[in-house]
């Protein structure tokens, strides 16, 4: 039998995700009261994961019914290949992000 090495099952859970992981992640970012992050770097694990997928999971998870409080505050970003998480209410921008655009693709 021939295993998988560490860098195989590294990249394939990379790709890979549970019920529930960008909730999740929701919640730690929220709860962080950081003002922003960039996902890939707050979450290397999620290195292989595309950009556009991040954004969409991010943005499935702010409007899900499990959603965290305070979700509606947190606006999804991607620039190039990355993604970033800005929360509105620790920024001191304290309106919903729902009400702040709908343009959340950043052009460099």
């Amino acid at each position: 039998m021939a295993g998988l090495t560490p860098e195989q099952i590294a990249a394939l859970m990379g790709k890979a995700h549970g019920k529930g992981d960008y909730i999740a992640r929701l919640k730690v970012f929220l709860d962080s009261n950081e003002q922003g992050v960039n996902v890939k770097e707050t979450w290397p694990d999620w290195e292989a994961k595309k950009p556009e997928a991040i954004k969409q999971g991010f943005e499935n998870a702010k409007n899900s019914k499990n959603a965290p409080p305070a979700a509606e505050f947190v606006k999804v970003i991607k620039s190039e290949d990355q993604v970033y998480l800005i929360n509105m209410q620790a920024a001191g921008l304290a309106t919903p992000a729902d009400n702040a655009g709908t343009d959340e693709t950043v052009a460099a």
